[in-house]
């Protein structure tokens, strides 16, 4: 597929992905058990995902999971993606990290470089895409598009709690 910016091969425990700026998580302490705190409970994320700070997505499985990175926003109607959400980020110094949503009950401060993205500062229209993968099994080497959009303004989401790829 053209396009592809970056590819990420993330293995996740948890039932879902965070991305931030590393400059939205500064607040969190090593070892701190953030997700019991403060990303629990569906309104917590909800207010972090709307601001684009630490934005996090369910998966519905742990797995290993293929992350493309793309330019643009893709044509939702000619695409044949049986999953779809879109979000929002505020990227403050240049870096996207994508982690296992478990990363957050016990931080560790340090983000693998080979699960950064280096982005120019902004808000961006985040749209994602997925579909089961051929072996039926969601998680099981699944492909996840992960599309990045600079817009003027936070957009807004049409969500209610968590936000949910997969069913």
């Amino acid at each position: 597929m053209s396009g592809i910016v970056k590819t990420i091969l993330l293995e996740t425990s948890g039932l879902g992905i965070i991305f931030y700026s590393p400059g939205s998580v500064e607040h969190i302490e090593q070892g701190d058990d953030y997700f019991g705190r403060h990303y629990m409970e569906a309104h917590d994320v909800e207010r972090h995902v709307r601001e684009g700070s630490i934005v996090g997505f369910c998966t519905g499985t742990a797995g290993n999971f293929e992350l493309r990175i793309l330019r643009d926003a893709p044509d939702l109607e000619a695409t044949d993606e049986e999953f779809q959400l879109k979000l929002a980020l505020n990227c403050q110094g240049g870096r996207v990290c994508f982690r296992d949503l478990n990363d957050l009950a016990d931080w560790e401060t340090d983000c693998p470089k080979s699960q950064q993205l280096l982005l120019e500062d902004g808000i961006y229209e985040v749209t994602i895409t997925s579909k089961t993968p051929a072996s039926g099994i969601l998680g099981d080497h699944q492909v996840v598009d992960i599309y990045f959009e600079q817009v003027e303004s936070l957009p807004q989401l049409r969500l209610r709690g968590a936000p949910y790829l997969c069913p």
